[in-house]
């Protein structure tokens, strides 16, 4: 089990030793229950303080799984590491409260991750589709580039650091409007694949790129991806050469990732 410093004496703290526990308690509302995860939310009274919070199960589905977890970390573990290298770096994601593990004979039989509500925060699509998009006039143009602005910037400032996060789509990155600081507003969720490189590869980086053009980017026209592009790039945009690379080089793997979708469906 590890959890967050300031709740090291909290009273509430031996409820977090079995999390099914408080998935069983009737005000905790069911968000998601899936073969390989379970999500919930409610209100619990930590630090001294009613927050709402939010529970993650990483349910051991296949005997293959709980082998592999002898050399591998738990979701919920993965989780944990994933946040901390996100706030050391400055960027936003909720707060982590714990991660706990429970094993048979070395072998993970469920983990959980616990976090902290984000207030006020919706996933990127929600937010353009029912607030940007209706905004009329120069202000409506003006608040959707600095939104773009923002969530582009996100995603090259995670790669000039070496921040990979394996599934970088529109649902796993949530905008608060309530922060009043348009490049602070951002949020990443599902940490479990977040990894720290020394050097970013360009393959990671283009396939950060394909997942918010196969999600993000069906909500925007072909000028607003660009800048989009754009501001990501930074002056290797204004090569020709360049750009070209990137937007083909994103579409073809658009195209990919769409074409791989159709047949598992």
């Amino acid at each position: 089990m590890w959890i967050s410093d300031h709740l090291c004496n909290d009273p509430n703290l031996s409820l977090l030793a079995d999390p099914d526990r408080l998935f069983a308690m009737p005000q905790c509302e069911i968000i998601k229950d899936q073969k390989k995860i379970k999500v919930g939310r409610m209100l619990l009274e930590f630090g001294g303080e009613r927050k709402k919070i939010y529970l993650k199960r990483y349910n051991a589905f296949s005997w293959r799984y709980r082998l592999g977890s002898l050399f591998v970390p738990s979701g919920a573990f993965r989780s944990w590491l994933g946040a901390g290298i996100l706030m050391n770096a400055g960027f936003n994601t909720a707060k982590p409260i714990a991660a706990v593990e429970r094993r048979s004979w070395g072998m993970l039989t469920r983990s959980f991750y616990l976090s902290e509500e984000i207030p006020e925060a919706r996933t990127v699509d929600d937010y353009w589709n029912k607030d940007l998009l209706p905004a009329g006039g120069v202000e409506g143009i003006r608040r959707r580039r600095e939104f773009l602005n923002g969530l582009a910037w996100l995603f090259h400032s995670l790669h000039e650091l070496g921040i990979y996060h394996n599934d970088l789509k529109d649902a796993n990155i949530l905008f608060s409007s309530d922060n009043g600081q348009q490049n602070r507003s951002f949020y990443l969720l599902d940490l479990e694949g977040i990894r720290s490189y020394r050097h970013l590869s360009e393959r990671r980086r283009l396939k950060n790129l394909v997942q918010l053009n196969r999600t993000m980017g069906r909500y925007l026209r072909w000028s607003e991806r660009l800048y989009l592009l754009k501001v990501y790039l930074g002056d290797p945009f204004f090569d020709r050469g360049a750009k070209r690379k990137w937007i083909q080089r994103v579409l073809k793997g658009s195209e990919r990732g769409d074409r791989r979708s159709l047949r598992k469906r």
